[in-house]
């Protein structure tokens, strides 16, 4: 009978570690399925219609419409279930009144009763004083003539039910006077639980994202793009959940732009019966991202390694006894030596700014740098600046560590002679660290021979800045 007992006990055991084994391996794979919130398969396209102008023929031109629209075509394209043959894209002379209202007039012809629409809009808008009434202004429009312009009852009675046979609608407008014809949230949206997302993808939607609400904007920009583009890619950037339906879409946005800008946003819904309260267009990651983000998770768990984020006084023992540093030769400064830690780097560009990603460290450096400086408040003036700016879309840069900065350093040299990765730009060959070495002095890491050393305050170093993901 014990025997027995053993032996049962046994085969459960193989049959429960072969499992867990399984599991594991297909944790680790990285493979993803992608559904709907039904937890069926995906129904119908996604379409998405970009339209930037900068180049006016008869107005004064702008700088950052066509940029923006490119960039959320970039990162819809690239993150989320959305494909090339169900895109369409106007910029500048393309941009006409005729073609804009003629992709419209082709959207109402082709899209099925199980597709969703996507608009991002990006250019000059006016306001029609007569009518109160906001509309595009199309490349070869005037301010003068309004025959020249595209109207938002035009464009809005494209979009609505009886014209269009799409579930979903969503038109996201980067321009002043685009919200007057559509009824505002003003209560409490409701928190996008899996019922939430479910009842929102099953029902028909018609919704609105702009910038301007119904005055002039400014084009305020942020390194080539727009404020309110930045941000509306920041929220789709940073996203990790399966599904973003609109309504969390534009709270990201509305927070980011009341934390850095007098901007204003708002979001609602087009007055037309044919929609059905609780509806919403649902952003699907594409099976690539689901796939790299479980990967990113499973080593995350496996190895992902902490290092110290706030700045310190250290002598040189300290500094030699840092962990995740094997030392080759000990010096009175420093040392020579390398990180023993394996990185998992991923370049990445946000709005046309290049970042590297270290996913074993939890990481976000600038890829580039700073020229060099010599003087402790240039130093603080230039990340202050950068933060200023919001570079990438954050504003927690910082100079790193010596133990963020140590760990950059490669075992030997790479290609142009660096002891750093070659994600990163050669042009920083020194960067000071926020570690300070007395009063007068900081930690230094030099790619050019792999070593970290003290210096005063009178040579000129460069700045790598960093910054801990969450």
């Amino acid at each position: 009978m014990k025997k027995y007992i053993f032996i049962h006990a046994l085969i459960i055991s193989f049959v429960f570690l072969a499992f867990s084994f399984v599991s594991i391996a297909e944790e680790q794979s990285g493979e993803a399925e992608l559904v709907s919130p039904n937890g069926h398969e995906i129904r119908g396209n996604q379409w998405l219609f970009v339209i930037g102008i900068d180049s006016y023929t008869n107005i004064p031109h702008l700088n950052t419409s066509v940029n923006d629209a490119k960039a959320v075509k970039e990162v819809l394209l690239s993150r989320y279930h959305f494909d090339e043959y169900h895109t369409i894209e106007l910029y500048d002379e393309d941009a006409t009144r005729r073609n804009i209202l003629g992709k419209l007039r082709y959207l109402t012809r082709r899209v099925g009763p199980d597709d969703s629409v996507t608009i991002f809009y990006s250019g000059h808008s006016i306001l029609d004083s007569a009518k109160r009434e906001g509309s595009w202004i199309p490349v070869e429009g005037t301010t003068e003539d309004i025959s020249s312009w595209i109207s938002n009852k035009e464009i809005y009675n494209y979009l609505k039910v009886d014209a269009n046979n799409a579930k979903h609608v969503l038109l996201i407008a980067n321009s002043c006077f685009s919200g007057d014809s559509f009824r505002g949230y003003r209560e409490k949206m409701a928190r996008a639980t899996d019922e939430v997302i479910k009842t929102a993808y099953n029902r028909r939607s018609r919704q609105v994202i702009t910038s301007g609400v119904i005055k002039p904007l400014v084009e305020e920009t942020l390194g080539g793009s727009s404020i309110f583009t930045r941000f509306l890619i920041k929220v789709l950037n940073d996203n990790k959940k399966s599904f973003l339906v609109s309504s969390k879409l534009f709270e990201g946005i509305k927070i980011e732009l009341e934390e850095s800008s007098n901007q204003p946003a708002e979001f609602g819904t087009l007055n037309d019966k044919g929609i059905q309260k609780g509806g919403e267009l649902v952003l699907f990651l594409n099976m690539e991202e689901l796939a790299r983000l479980n990967k990113v998770k499973w080593q995350d768990r496996i190895a992902r390694k902490y290092l110290r984020s706030s700045y310190r006084d250290l002598s040189v023992a300290q500094v030699q006894s840092m962990p995740h540093v094997e030392i080759r030769d000990e010096q009175d400064w420093g040392f020579y030596g390398h990180s023993t830690i394996r990185h998992q780097y991923e370049v990445k560009s946000i709005v046309y700014e290049e970042v590297v990603i270290d996913h074993t460290t939890g990481l976000m450096w600038h890829q580039n740098g700073s020229e060099r400086f010599n003087d402790k408040e240039k130093i603080s003036e230039w990340v202050n600046n950068l933060n200023l700016k919001g570079y990438a879309g954050f504003k927690d840069w910082r100079l790193p560590t010596v133990e963020e900065a140590a760990s950059l350093l490669e075992s030997a040299q790479t290609f142009g002679g660096m002891y750093v990765h070659t994600v990163f730009s050669k042009k920083q060959p020194w960067i000071w660290t926020g570690d300070s070495y007395g009063n007068d002095a900081a930690w230094v890491m030099s790619a050019c021979y792999g070593s970290v050393f003290w210096n005063k305050f009178d040579e000129f170093f460069s700045i790598r800045p960093v910054r801990s993901m969450k």
